[in-house]
C-alpha cells in the first residue's frame, strides 16, 4: 500500500538557511517513524503536521552530529506537547546506546524540574527510551514491524564511521530505501532492488572544490583540508545516479546535499548536471518539508 515520506532536513553539517540537518519521517496512516533527527528536524516535524504522539519509533543511520542532535528536542516536545506516556523505541548501529544515554543524562535536570512543576500531567515514562542496537549486515536484515511498516537495515560505507546503516522501509509491496551517509557501495544497490524510491545523499565535487579554493584564498587551510577529506566518504552525484540506475528504482530523491544549495535557481541545475544522462527515472532534488508518496 502507498505511504508517504516527508523530508524534514535535506542539509549537511555545512550551514544552510533553508536546509536543516538530516531527518525524515515515514507516515502510513496513524503510524509514523523517524529516520534520523539532525539539527532542526524536530521543529520541521511539527511544521509537517505529523502528530508527535504518533512517533513511537526512531531509526538512526549513524552517530554524526547532523543526524542526531535534535533527538533531545524531539524527546522533550513529544513528552510535553503530546503527553507521551510510553517510551520511545530507538534503533541504530553500535554506539546508539551511548548516544541516547548521554542525551538522556543531559536532560535529566530538565525532566525533574518539569515533573516538580506539572506533576501527573507529565508521566516520567514518556521520557524513557528503549534502545535496540542493530547489526550491520551486507544485505537487508529485518529490524522491526511497526503497524503496516516493515523496516530493515543494512551496512553502508562511511569509513571511518563504523558501523553506519541504511534502511529499507516497506508496506504492502511499496518500498523506500534511505542511504544514510555513504560512499558508493554494492550493499546499497542490492538493498534498493525492487524499491519504488531511493532517498540518497549526494555530493557535488565541483561545488565542493569551489569552497575549498575560496577557503584557501582566505588562508584557511585547516577547514579547506577538512572539506577535501569530507569528499572521501560521501557519494558524488553521478555515482548516486549510477546506483539508482543499477538498482532499477523508479524515483531518485537526493538529500543531505553537500554543499548545501538554495531550493531553486541555477545552483540546483548545476548540482544535478549529468545525472539524468545516467539515471532515466524520476529525479527529485529534495527540499525540507517535501512530501513524497511511495508506491502510488
Amino acid at each position: 500500500m502507498p505511504f508517504d515520506v516527508i523530508l524534514l532536513g535535506t542539509g549537511s553539517p555545512l550551514y544552510s538557511p533553508v536546509r536543516c540537518g538530516a531527518g525524515n519521517v515515514v507516515v502510513a496512516g496513524d503510524t509514523a517513524v523517524l529516520v534520523d533527527c539532525g539539527w532542526g528536524a524536530a521543529r520541521r516535524l511539527i511544521a509537517s503536521g505529523v502528530p508527535l504522539g504518533n512517533v513511537k519509533h526512531a531509526f538512526f543511520t549513524h552517530m554524526h552530529s547532523d543526524h542526531i542532535t535534535d533527538l533531545p528536542d524531539f524527546l522533550i516536545m513529544r513528552w510535553t506537547m503530546s503527553g507521551a506516556a510510553q517510551p520511545l523505541h530507538v534503533y541504530g548501529p553500535e554506539g546508539t546506546r551511548e548516544m541516547v544515554e548521554g542525551f538522556r543524562a543531559g536532560l535529566e535536570p530538565d525532566v525533574r524540574y518539569r515533573i516538580a512543576h506539572h506533576g501527573e500531567k507529565l508521566p516520567r515514562a514518556g521520557m524513557d527510551v528503549v534502545v535496540h542496537e542493530v547489526p550491520a549486515t551486507p544485505d537487508v536484515t529485518a529490524v522491526a514491524n511497526i503497524g503496516p511498516l516493515a523496516v530493515g537495515a543494512f551496512e553502508v560505507d562511511h569509513y571511518p564511521v563504523v558501523p553506519a546503516l541504511g534502511f529499507r522501509v516497506e508496506s504492502g509491496g511499496a518500498a523506500v530505501v534511505f542511504s544514510g551517509d555513504t560512499k558508493r557501495t554494492d550493499n546499497l544497490v542490492r538493498a534498493a532492488k525492487g524499491a519504488d524510491t531511493l532517498v540518497s545523499e549526494a555530493l557535488h565535487l565541483g561545488l565542493m572544490q569551489g569552497r575549498v579554493q575560496m577557503l584557501r584564498g582566505m588562508n584557511n587551510e585547516r577547514v579547506a583540508k577538512m572539506l577535501e577529506e569530507a569528499c572521501e566518504y560521501h557519494t558524488p552525484t553521478l555515482e548516486v545516479a549510477e546506483m539508482a540506475r543499477d538498482a532499477g528504482v523508479r524515483r531518485l530523491v537526493i538529500s543531505h546535499l553537500i554543499p548545501p544549495i538554495p531550493d531553486d535557481g541555477p545552483p540546483v541545475e548545476q548540482f544535478i548536471a549529468g545525472m539524468a544522462d545516467v539515471f532515466a527515472g524520476e529525479l527529485v532534488v529534495g527540499r525540507d518539508l517535501q512530501r513524497i508518496t511511495v508506491g502510488a
